[in-house]
């Protein structure tokens, strides 16, 4: 069997496992991405907060030296 015949298989084979793929409706995807935006969103200013307290922290540490 040659290569291309090979990639051909691989081809139809991937073809028939996307037709056995359940997508999600468009409303699920949607709420699903907004779940992430406003989780990455209150995870990234508690983030940025931790980083003022320990620069702060540490800011204090040195000049005590």
């Amino acid at each position: 069997m040659s290569v291309l015949e090979e990639f051909i298989n691989f081809l139809y084979g991937v073809r028939e496992e996307l037709k056995k793929v359940v997508w999600p409706s468009k409303e699920l995807v949607i709420r699903a991405s907004v779940a992430v935006i406003i989780f990455t969103f209150f995870f990234s200013v508690y983030l940025w907060i931790l980083d003022l307290i320990f620069a702060k922290m540490i800011s204090l540490f040195l000049t005590k030296l």
